[in-house]
């Protein structure tokens, strides 16, 4: 069986995902297949067919015309064969080795089922001079890591910007085969849809997951959009969703995982609403912010008796702060956005590579726990 299925979802013709197809295919040794899975009415372009038809590692998996993002993702976990399996946009960038690393995992903790890593958050839209600095961790050990305190950070927000801390999942994470087939044997969403499918995976292997290991040495690079609010679909009396923003977007994930289990939604604490005026925060345009922050308070006004909601007080600022410092601080070493002139997350990633950690040396070590101890 092959090691790593690294499955593309393709949602619109606009997306190419010939580029990453193709630095994935230059490493012949990889033990890894590409899944494609896109719309039954997105024709890929030429290139892309006729290196799918002539290379065995490359799949093209159709799914209904009409699928959602959401259900994208799940046609694309179910066509993968690999022993363990991750997901990817088409303009992101991931480790050709990843498959290296899976096996170590394999040989070295037979228990971890979820592997997480350092991704690289790149902008493509960024402009020179205006951009903040980029974090290159300097360790690069596999460690393992305790699942509540995991727990705490995604369900109860803890230590969370506008979106929990929390790496493991489907997306720039890689989850075990038994894993995978135990998720995708859960019930299929029928009555709600989400635009974030990426926390949906999240929710779930946080919560089916064994063991969790994660490598401080980024191991993929995603090319960051903003987040664009959509009206929910779902006929349930929750109060935050993705209509109002992308902390909204999370809880309203979480509340429907959890509704799914019979378990109910536990969220809503001081550490969610400081999420909630972070999101706010985030927002440079006064209307915008003040559309965002009056949907926010009144949805904890609505959540149980409203007693949260004299916690929220956002303030706006027009200006974002930006770090454009230089060289190494607190266990990173900080560079330019468009370093070697990168210009996204594809381009940066293969820069950054060079000065990275080869694969083949961590997978040479051994896995540690929390506490630095072997595992």
């Amino acid at each position: 069986m092959t090691k790593l299925s690294i499955c593309i979802p393709v949602e619109t013709a606009a997306q190419d995902a010939l580029p990453l197809v193709t630095v994935l295919l230059e490493n012949q040794n990889a033990d890894i297949e590409i899944v494609i899975a896109k719309p039954a009415d997105i024709a890929l372009s030429d290139a892309l067919l006729s290196l799918a038809a002539e290379e065995a590692r490359v799949t093209v998996a159709d799914a209904p015309a009409d699928i959602t993002r959401q259900l994208l993702w799940r046609h694309a976990a179910t066509a993968a064969k690999g022993e363990w399996v991750t997901l990817v946009n088409p303009g992101d960038m991931i480790e050709s080795e990843l498959a290296t690393m899976v096996a170590f995992l394999e040989a070295s903790s037979p228990d971890v089922d979820a592997l997480a890593w350092n991704a690289f958050q790149i902008d493509r839209h960024a402009e020179p001079g205006k951009a903040s600095s980029v974090a290159i961790p300097a360790s690069y050990h596999i460690d393992t890591l305790d699942k509540t305190a995991m727990l705490k950070a995604f369900f109860y927000w803890e230590g969370s910007l506008n979106s929990p801390k929390m790496p493991f999942g489907l997306y720039h994470a890689a989850i075990r085969r038994s894993l995978v087939d135990a998720l995708l044997q859960l019930p299929e969403p029928q009555d709600w849809s989400t635009s974030v499918p990426q926390y949906e995976w999240a929710a779930k292997v946080l919560l089916f997951a064994n063991e969790l290991a994660f490598c401080a040495r980024p191991m993929s690079a995603i090319n960051i959009s903003p987040f664009v609010a959509e009206p929910p679909l779902h006929p349930w009396n929750f109060p935050f969703h993705s209509g109002i923003g992308l902390a909204g977007a999370v809880a309203e994930v979480q509340f429907h995982v959890l509704r799914q289990l019979d378990t109910p939604w536990s969220g809503g604490s001081e550490a969610f609403v400081r999420a909630l005026m972070i999101d706010c925060m985030m927002e440079t345009d006064r209307e915008t912010y003040k559309n965002k922050g009056n949907a926010y308070f009144a949805a904890l006004k609505e959540f149980e008796g409203g007693y949260l909601a004299p916690l929220f007080r956002p303030e706006f600022h027009e200006v974002r702060p930006r770090d454009a410092r230089r060289g190494l601080h607190d266990g990173a070493l900080l560079v330019d956005r468009f370093l070697g002139g990168a210009r996204d997350a594809a381009e940066f990633y293969t820069t950054v590579k060079l000065v990275l950690a080869p694969v083949g040396l961590i997978c040479g070590g051994v896995l540690r726990d929390e506490n630095g101890k072997a595992a």
